[in-house]
Parts: C-alpha cells; sequence; structure tokens
C-alpha cells in the first residue's frame, strides 16, 4: 500500500507546516499589524485609535491581535521599536556607502521617507508616555542616540565642506519634523509617488543644508 501518512519503511512522512514557514507567516502578520497601527497612530494619535480600527482595516478580529499583543500599549511598543530599528539600519547602510556626510544626510532621509510612503507608515516616536513604563527609557536613550548620530552627520558636513557652516541641532530637528510629518498627509492613492516624495524633499534638503560650493 503506497500513500498515507506511512510510508512503505514505516517511517514516518512529515504533513505539518515546516516551522520557518510559519514562523515566516507569523513575521508577516506582526508586520502588516504594525504598519496599520503606526499609520492610524501617526495619523490619530494613540488615545484616538482603538485597536477595533486596526482590525477592521487588517480584515481581522480583534481577538486576532490579542494573540500577538496583550494591549494597545505593547502595540505601540512594537511600532516605536520598528521605527528605531529601521532608521539605525538606515544610518549604518549610509555610512557603509560612503560619500560627504552630506550625501549621508541625504541617503539616510531620501529612504525613510520612501519606506514610509512605499512600504507603509513608520510610527513618529512622539507619545512615548503612552508605551509600558518599563521600556520608556530604552526608547529614550535609542532616540536621543539617533538624533546624536543624525548632528554627527551635521558637524561632519561643515568639517568635510558639503554642508553650510552655519547648520547644527536646529536644523536637523526642521529636518526630521517635516519628515516625520508626511505620513500625516501622504495617501497611497494621491498624485505623487513615493519616489517623488523622497526626491523633492531631498533636492529641498540639498538647496537647504548644501554648502555654497557643495554637490
Amino acid at each position: 500500500m503506497t500513500g498515507g501518512p506511512m510510508a512503505q519503511g514505516g517511517a514516518q512522512i512529515a504533513t505539518t507546516t515546516s516551522p520557518f514557514k510559519r514562523d515566516a507567516l507569523r513575521m508577516r502578520k506582526v508586520d502588516y499589524i504594525r504598519q496599520v497601527a503606526s499609520d492610524l497612530f501617526n495619523r490619530k494619535g494613540f488615545d484616538a485609535t482603538s485597536l477595533d480600527e486596526v482590525a477592521e482595516i487588517i480584515g481581522i478580529s480583534k481577538p486576532s491581535i490579542y494573540y500577538y499583543y496583550k494591549n494597545k500599549s505593547e502595540l505601540l511598543l512594537d511600532c516605536y521599536t520598528r521605527t528605531l530599528d529601521i532608521c539605525e539600519s538606515l544610518i549604518e547602510e549610509a555610512e557603509a556607502k560612503g560619500g560627504t556626510s552630506l550625501d549621508k544626510l541625504c541617503y539616510f532621509t531620501r529612504e525613510l521617507i520612501y519606506l514610509n510612503c512605499a512600504h507603509g507608515s513608520i510610527a513618529i516616536v512622539s507619545e512615548l508616555n503612552s508605551v509600558p513604563d518599563a521600556a520608556i527609557e530604552g526608547l529614550r536613550k535609542r532616540n536621543t542616540a539617533l538624533t546624536e548620530n543624525l548632528l554627527s552627520l551635521t558637524k561632519n558636513g561643515v568639517a568635510d565642506g558639503s554642508m553650510r557652516s552655519d547648520i547644527g541641532k536646529p536644523t536637523i530637528y526642521f529636518i526630521m519634523g517635516g519628515v516625520n510629518w508626511i505620513p500625516r498627509w501622504h495617501r497611497e492613492d494621491g498624485t505623487m509617488s513615493a519616489e517623488d516624495i523622497a526626491n523633492s524633499y531631498t533636492e529641498f534638503l540639498l538647496r537647504g543644508v548644501a554648502a555654497p560650493d557643495g554637490n
């Protein structure tokens, strides 16, 4: 007799899904939940966003979200963690690419905007008091370190001659403030593509912070 759960030698044939595939599927589901939740948190704020809305957009039941997160605060924490993971990776990529400090700052900004517009919103880290208390300090430290890394780019940009000599911390806040505002008005079905928005903002950045003789 052939077929069935047993092979001819008596060995059990695996009929369950590979744990690697299950893990990959779970991560895709989690990432989609984070993208949808980030978009709502960005547009409406934490308090005005409900898990019912998140579930409705995704097309699942609210209890299904509780399979992954105990409450809305834990979901916000995961959204913020994802944001910082992405930003830290982009800083590393920018450094690895070389070029001037202006090149690196433009790369970071362009890619962050593109990701925000083309692959679901990245949560704006602004409501730290709404995440679980135990996580607040760690998020603050990572957020401060990210700002310091961006400030280092501006300082190095002045030193290597690629950026204006009068830029500093306010410039970084201005740049990131503009980037963070994009998820509030951008719509996937709008007239501008993610690439158009990223390129336009980066061109604006170049003109604003580049040294007079910079490229």
